[in-house]
């Protein structure tokens, strides 16, 4: 099993809901998070202190594809991330269809 499905597993077997994922993993990763660098983190974005796309979910902001730099990110390494261009499609739980 890969890394993320594992953490993933192992905290909805604690009894985590999908939001209290979310709150874990920005207290655990979020200051790996790179989001804020990217080309297509934006204005927007930065107003509602967005990031951690792969593990929260897309943008509410509109962002326009550019060059995705989410395999450059300790997250995706750390966890084994599958996915890229979180911001616009949405978090590896969502791609993977778990």
């Amino acid at each position: 099993m890969d890394k993320f499905k594992e953490k993933m597993d192992k905290m909805a077997s604690e009894g985590f809901s999908d939001s209290e994922i979310g709150e874990k993993f920005l207290d655990e990763m979020g200051d790996l998070c790179i989001c804020p660098d990217c080309p297509m983190f934006n204005q927007c974005a930065q107003e509602k202190y967005e990031g951690l796309y792969c593990m929260l979910g897309e943008s509410t902001c509109n962002l326009e594809e550019d060059d995705c730099i989410c395999p450059e990110c300790e997250v995706a390494e750390n966890l084994e991330l599958k996915n890229d261009l979180f911001c616009i499609k949405g978090s590896e739980k969502e791609l993977r269809g778990l």
